[in-house]
């Protein structure tokens, strides 16, 4: 494989960095090395962990890199959403040895990176018809909530990045417009991030402490999906109902408002570890209760990304594209 189709690729969240050498194209697929993940809290800046990364690796290094970042992209200085990194993509290229460096939004990335998923990582929720030449959606909840769409555009995919994670939470029982109101107290603006997002597991489980008028336990995100797994019925199970509802609710109406009747990619960290307790939950009768529209959604497929690639192989797609277009 030639140098001139490796890249250095990263997607940066805010909790964790992952870096890979993918090396491929868009009409072959990529393939992903030397895949590793470095904890942000242990590197003052995002140059240190990427320098770090670069010394671990053995082989010769690309000269092209693309990072995605859980950011709004604007021109200059990126400032990561929810971790304390900021970096000028064009300084960053420089100090890393990098011809360019382009950055991206993480759900740009992992939008452009969902078709290019292997199949074997793609688990199917619904199957439904899928109608050519219609937006994709791709949307998950992990640190935070992201939303990227997929647009046809001739023989090429547009990719377009948003912040759809910070729409404003729809609830539609009682349970939820309570819980609604207690975060409403706490944060006033409530975005559906606040709900579907490992911040939003404890949201969900302190409110619903506080209507049963039980003492919160101080869970953690991974000790309450822990919780669900291991006893139906418990405090965390009810946590994740809720959040499987509300997510349900969410790709629905990303569903109608973007058109995406060629399919819905549900990604993120969280989904892949609570899988099995996808098909028992209300996901999918939250996701076809619309109403007059309730036949628009049932044939929309919906995909599950079981792996964690797919922002990293977007993120060498994207580099790809710069370097035809540069």
């Amino acid at each position: 494989m030639s140098q001139e189709s490796s890249y250095l690729v990263a997607d940066i969240g805010g909790t964790n960095a992952r870096f890979a050498i993918a090396r491929g194209s868009v009409a072959c697929g990529f393939d992903l090395d030397q895949v590793r993940r470095l904890k942000n809290e242990d590197f003052e800046h995002l140059r240190d962990a990427a320098m770090a990364y670069l010394q671990s690796c053995e082989g010769a290094c690309p000269t092209r890199a693309c990072f995605a970042v859980a950011s709004p992209i604007r021109a200059g200085r990126v400032q990561l959403t929810n971790a304390t990194w900021s970096f000028r993509p064009d300084e960053l290229g420089g100090e890393l040895g990098m011809e360019t460096l382009i950055a991206v939004n993480d759900f740009e990335a992992q939008a452009r990176g969902a078709p290019l998923t292997p199949a074997a990582d793609i688990a199917e929720i619904a199957a439904g018809r899928p109608i050519k030449n219609t937006p994709i959606a791709v949307l998950g909840p992990g640190t935070g909530l992201g939303l990227g769409l997929l647009i046809p555009d001739g023989d090429t995919l547009k990719v377009v990045a948003t912040e759809g994670g910070h729409a404003g939470f729809a609830p539609r029982t009682d349970l939820e417009i309570e819980v609604g109101r207690i975060l409403a107290r706490e944060y006033g603006f409530v975005s559906w991030e606040r709900i579907l997002s490992g911040r939003g597991l404890v949201n969900i489980h302190r409110a619903l402490c506080q209507i049963e008028g039980k003492a919160w336990t101080g869970d953690r995100p991974e000790e309450i999906t822990r919780d669900a797994l291991a006893e139906p019925g418990s405090m965390g199970a009810r946590v994740v109902d809720f959040f499987y509802a509300a997510l349900g609710g969410y790709a629905g109406d990303v569903a109608v408002l973007a058109g995406a009747r060629a399919g819905i990619y549900l990604g993120g960290g969280i989904l892949p570890r609570i899988q099995t307790l996808l098909e028992t939950s209300p996901f999918r009768s939250r996701f076809l209760g619309r109403g007059p529209m309730s036949g628009y959604v049932s044939d929309i497929p919906i995909h599950l990304i079981q792996s964690d690639g797919a922002a990293l192989r977007g993120a060498a797609a994207l580099a790809e594209q710069g370097a035809s277009t540069s």
